[in-house]
């Protein structure tokens, strides 16, 4: 018997449910593999480490002690650039008492290993060379080696600084939400560490510290000075200036907070606006380098084939 037109979409519709519910089961149970295997393997991973945490947690505090004694032993740098170590350092965010001392024992350990390279591999290259150009390349590796340990603290505070940057909105506008429901400053800041400590952990240590001082000085102007001291933005000195001229005049902390975050708000959508303006002309370079001969290949590389064949002929 021939089938209408209505049973046979009727069959096509229970064809495609049937088939769509297989592919929905299908997807599932891939999906709860998938997370179980990811489970078992960070179980796995966890019991295993757990026997070697101890072991390394004891060769490494070995070697931090070493380098914290070669750093003290060693006068490799002056006072004022032990002085900018340490502000770079509480500005990455590591401010305990031997981390200088460590810093500069891991640069002479770099001075060192660099000016052994150097006459290990470089001497025999520069043989026909004379004696001053041995030593000037001495020196040349002492110097790099030095200056590693410092670039790498660079980069490190410049990107403390970024995550910083990016989560500084979210941190006012949370503060604007504590002072208009009657917290105060220190209050505040407490609470807004609380909820920033998962999504932004750089800026909620800051400001626990900042609340831990707030609560043992009566000072609060030094304590958000050092607080912009320590982090190096203009965005948190804007926000340090804004808390002391308030505090001074008696004007609400909320329309000022409120005012502020709408312009860090501003600024970080410009920011992304021109980050996204650069893009074009970053990615010129690599199409032109990988994505252009690719499809000069594709579009010109049959009549290529099909002209030597014909000259060939």
């Amino acid at each position: 018997m021939a089938l209408s037109s209505v049973d046979w979409l009727i069959l096509a519709a229970l064809l495609i449910t049937i088939i769509g519910g297989g592919m929905y089961l299908n997807a599932r149970s891939s999906v709860r593999a998938r997370l179980n295997q990811r489970l078992s393997h960070t179980a796995r991973v966890r019991v295993s480490q757990a026997a070697g945490d101890e072991m390394q947690s004891r060769a490494g505090s070995a070697l931090v002690r070493g380098f914290q004694v070669m750093g003290k032993a060693l006068p490799l740098f002056d006072a004022a650039q032990r002085s900018e170590m340490n502000k770079k350092l509480v500005s990455a965010g590591y401010r305990q008492v031997g981390a200088l001392p460590l810093i500069m024992g891991v640069a002479a350990c770099c001075a060192m290993l660099m000016a052994v390279l150097v006459v290990v591999k470089g001497w025999p290259l520069l043989a026909d060379r004379g004696l001053i150009v041995h030593i000037v390349s001495v020196l040349v590796a002492i110097y790099i080696g030095l200056m590693m340990p410092r670039i790498v603290l660079d980069r490190l505070v410049v990107r403390r600084q970024k995550d910083i940057q990016r989560n500084f909105p979210d941190a006012l506008d949370l503060l604007v939400v504590c002072t208009n429901a009657g917290l105060g400053l220190n209050a505040a800041l407490q609470r807004v560490a609380e909820e920033l400590a998962f999504l932004a952990p750089e800026l909620a240590d800051e400001l626990e510290l900042t609340s831990g001082q707030l609560q043992l000085s009566g000072d609060m102007a030094q304590v958000l000075h050092e607080l912009a001291d320590r982090i190096g933005l203009a965005s948190i000195r804007s926000l340090v200036s804004t808390l002391i001229q308030s505090r001074q005049f008696g004007t609400p902390i909320g329309q000022a907070l409120r005012v502020l975050s709408r312009s860090e708000r501003t600024a970080r959508l410009m920011r992304t606006e021109e980050a996204a303006a650069k893009l074009a002309v970053k990615i010129t370079l690599p199409m032109m380098l990988f994505i252009l001969p690719t499809v000069l290949i594709v579009a010109a590389g049959p009549a290529a084939l099909q002209l030597m064949k014909m000259f060939a002929h």
